[in-house]
């Protein structure tokens, strides 16, 4: 019997995305919707919000970066999309909604995922008054630097 395999397509996320805003009472105003459309439209990927911001310029469009962060946030606190932090200043977002893992190559700034079947975890008992909510895991790697001779 061979698994399932989830064909990502963005028709289909941008769709959701809207839906699962309207459903929680968020309006579906023409930025959100604009953002939506570059976040879900290009596959499944890693954005920031700076890279996202020059995507709304390139497209000309009206988007301040206050809104941008703002709509990333409420996209993440929806489970739209989930917030990777690489760093204390920096986070990326990531619009693969599947269970899986980051691997981030420091040096490039870039995330890869990594399906979750690939890491073994050993996770502590949890109190039965608690529920486990969500597990991240960021396996962070440099480019090996060669010694000189």
């Amino acid at each position: 019997m061979s698994a399932s395999i989830e064909v990502y397509n963005p028709l289909t996320a941008y769709n959701s995305a809207i839906s699962k805003l309207e459903k929680n009472g968020i309006r579906a105003t023409k930025q959100r919707r604009v953002l939506a459309k570059l976040i879900f439209d290009k596959g499944k990927r890693h954005i920031s919000a700076e890279n996202l911001f020059d995507e709304v310029k390139k497209e000309e469009r009206k988007i301040s970066m206050a809104t941008v962060y703002n709509t990333l946030k409420q996209f993440t606190t929806l489970g739209l999309i989930r917030e990777i932090v690489v760093d204390q200043n920096k986070s990326l977002y990531c619009n693969n909604n599947q269970s899986h893992y980051h691997l981030y190559i420091e040096d490039e700034g870039k995330v890869i995922d990594i399906p979750t079947k690939n890491i073994d975890l050993d996770i502590p008992s949890i109190p039965a008054c608690l529920q486990l909510h969500d597990i991240d895991v960021i396996v962070r790697i440099r480019t090996l630097k060669e010694k000189k001779s």
